[in-house]
């Protein structure tokens, strides 16, 4: 297992980028100014965005997995490896997501504790309801973790 930093041609993984952020111009706010990586097992399984936002928080933008792999330990190898990569550079990992049963145990035990939310976040900025395992995603619930 390897995880790389693209600098070059996002883009080109914009199908896993969609599975976390599923309206392009969203993305587009953030891919650019972020640091991209990939995790390779012989192929792509999963990426990751995090933008530095200020007073030593780093930001995880876009976190996904390829759904075959989901389960493998892939999502939770890229979050210990910024855990890790960062933990001198911040003090705070941070991640903003919806209010769903499936991310935010995910985030959890990987050390993620709640710490605030944007109300209508989701129901403001896109285009479209969104839904993640039969319900609709409205506020933006942010975690945090200590480096």
């Amino acid at each position: 297992m390897k995880i790389r930093e693209v600098n070059e041609n996002k883009k080109q993984f914009i199908a896993l980028l969609l599975l976390a952020d599923e309206q392009e111009n969203m993305i587009d706010r953030y891919l650019e100014k972020g640091t991209m990586y990939v995790l390779e097992d012989n192929d792509v399984k999963a990426e990751c965005v995090v933008t530095d936002e200020g007073n030593g928080i780093l930001e995880i933008k876009n976190i996904a997995v390829n759904p075959k792999y989901h389960g493998m330990g892939y999502g939770k190898a890229l979050i210990d490896f910024l855990a890790s990569k960062y933990a001198d550079e911040y003090s705070i990992l941070q991640v903003g997501t919806g209010d769903s049963p499936l991310t935010v145990p995910f985030y959890e035990k990987c050390g993620f504790v709640r710490s605030h939310n944007i109300p209508n976040f989701f129901t403001d900025n896109y285009d479209h309801p969104i839904y993640e395992s039969g319900v609709q995603l409205i506020d933006m619930v942010y975690l945090q973790r200590c480096l």
